[in-house]
């Protein structure tokens, strides 16, 4: 390992204990008034069955979508999570796919509309058309989406019916969700902690009963961080399974879609199927979505942890025991299970690092509209957003500069682990071959308090290394922990095997209860 990346780790996490009290006490205390109850059934149904009934005429479109603004009113002033709504549109769409079931056959309308008239959320950097699209910096305020994301329009294409835009840290550059414009997300488990990031506003109010699944991305874990954080399903597909044009920041470098990625987050295992085909258009064939699963087929490989190294924050216990009673379950009903060993997986922040810095095109947070030519002195820049001072935010600021830094490795270290990640890339696909999925931790803690996170960036490698390999991960909520915040597990399939990580997820639902509503 890097000595810089060792005592890089090492003092993170001295800072960590030393600034723990301070964390705390700058976090405030915990709120006193339960989070308000879930007393709509209708929210309380998964988008493919919401659809069926919609389209059966048991329930009306326009019900279900007042219904769901009305909790993200209730809980929004708690959370924080909403960038801008589009309520009075919703409610006119809404009306329209009650018109059309009223006048068109169900068997057409399930072919065409899958799911017509369900409502659904998007992360503000995915695009909604007339919405919203600063990417939560300053100088982008009031910049609106010309047009949706493909995936976004895809879901729309489908029926679905979009709601607001949600939160996201300026340029996604954090795991946690805050901004100068919007100000922070809050977890809706424990307002002292995170809701994630950087599709924090969506696992927030995903969480909360305020929405039934949402559009995020993920480039370093940010659809399964937020989904650990707020106890909720986050799916990251295989790398170009689904597209991610009109995503901002973007990057001209086609290296670029092998790392960023856009999936589904939802509260319900049965819609991350149905969501994925649907986001992924004419791509799905390659996924073979609609074809059967036996789970007893699947073979079960888990990692407790990804090895010692100074660097790495260890992982609770909590977690580790969430995850032998899962694959206990499995083995239990008759499934192949086995420890993994991988070859240099202990060195998987240096190989995602390399990975990610191989780019040739890094989206630039100082771009200013009226004056591209303007330039900025990092250093200083630096400085003044530790005071305060910057109209930009300190972790969009430190991580711009780890991303240009080319520096962090000679050239021939460079090479090195990225040919150990080709080398660990081939070794995981031979591993888990068309049958077989990898459990191991999303992240190596629950949700973190506010302005923690800094003192826990290695621990994003267990997901950040996924991206750099392309490979599929589903988040998947496993209870709570003594504290009563959500713990869960990362399910890892081979490229293009996502169905695997899918029928495990929903299994997993079925033996511990999957997302809970907070209270």
């Amino acid at each position: 390992m890097q000595l810089w990346l060792r005592v890089l780790g090492v003092v993170l996490r001295i800072l960590n204990v030393v600034l723990t009290p301070f964390i705390k006490f700058v976090g405030g205390p915990r709120r006193k008034t339960p989070f308000p109850e879930i007393r709509n059934e209708m929210l309380e149904i998964p988008a493919v069955d919401l659809a069926e009934r919609i389209r059966n005429k048991e329930l009306r479109s326009e019900d279900v979508v007042r219904a769901y603004i009305e909790r993200i009113r209730e809980v929004n002033p708690l959370i924080n999570a909403v960038v801008e709504e589009r309520f009075a549109a919703a409610i006119e769409d809404a009306k329209k796919a009650d018109d059309m079931i009223a006048n068109m056959q169900a068997i057409w309308l399930i072919k065409t509309y899958p799911l017509l008239g369900v409502p659904f959320t998007v992360k503000e950097s995915c695009s909604l058309k007339g919405a919203l699209l600063t990417g939560g910096s300053l100088p982008r305020q009031g910049i609106k989406a010309n047009a949706d994301g493909e995936a976004v329009a895809l879901l729309r294409a489908a029926g679905c019916i979009p709601l607001l835009v949600s939160n996201t840290p300026e340029y996604c550059l954090s795991w946690e969700c805050y901004n100068h414009i919007t100000g922070r997300s809050l977890n809706p488990y424990d307002n002292r902690r995170t809701a994630g990031g950087s599709s924090g506003g969506e696992g927030a109010l995903i969480a909360a009963g305020a929405s039934l699944f949402g559009v995020g991305s993920d480039v370093a874990g940010s659809i399964r961080l937020p989904a650990l954080f707020n106890g909720i399903f986050g799916h990251k597909p295989t790398a170009g399974a689904i597209s991610i044009k009109g995503h901002f920041p973007s990057s001209s470098d086609e290296k670029f879609s092998n790392f960023l990625t856009v999936g589904p987050m939802c509260r319900y295992a049965k819609d991350l199927p149905t969501l994925v085909h649907i986001m992924a258009g004419s791509r799905a064939y390659k996924l073979r979505l609609d074809e059967t699963v036996y789970t007893k087929d699947i073979r079960i490989h888990y990692m407790e942890d990804i090895g010692f190294n100074l660097g790495f924050i260890p992982v609770d216990e909590e977690i580790k025991i969430a995850m032998y009673r899962a694959v206990q379950f499995f083995k239990d009903h008759g499934l192949q299970t086995e420890r993994a060993e991988f070859d240099h997986i202990n060195e998987s922040m240096e190989m995602a690092m390399c990975t990610l810095q191989s780019l040739e095109d890094v989206p630039n947070i100082f771009d200013n509209r009226e004056n591209p030519k303007e330039k900025h002195n990092l250093l200083a820049e630096l400085g003044r957003a530790m005071i305060g001072k910057s109209q930009f935010t300190l972790a969009a600021v430190v991580f711009y500069i780890l991303l240009n830094t080319k520096h962090l490795f000679n050239p021939e270290e460079h090479q090195i682990y990225l040919q150990k990640a080709e080398e660990l890339k081939k070794q995981i696909i031979d591993t888990l071959g068309t049958d077989g999925v990898l459990f191991l931790p999303t992240f190596p803690k629950p949700a973190l308090r506010h302005y923690e996170s800094f003192c826990h960036v290695t621990g994003v490698t267990y997901t950040m290394l996924f991206n750099a390999l392309g490979f599929p991960g589903t988040h998947v909520p496993l209870g709570f922990n003594r504290q009563g915040l959500p713990i869960g597990i990362q399910v890892v399939a081979a490229p293009y095997q996502d169905r695997l990580a899918l029928c495990i997820a929903r299994e997993l639902e079925a033996a511990f209860g999957g997302w809970k509503a907070p209270h």
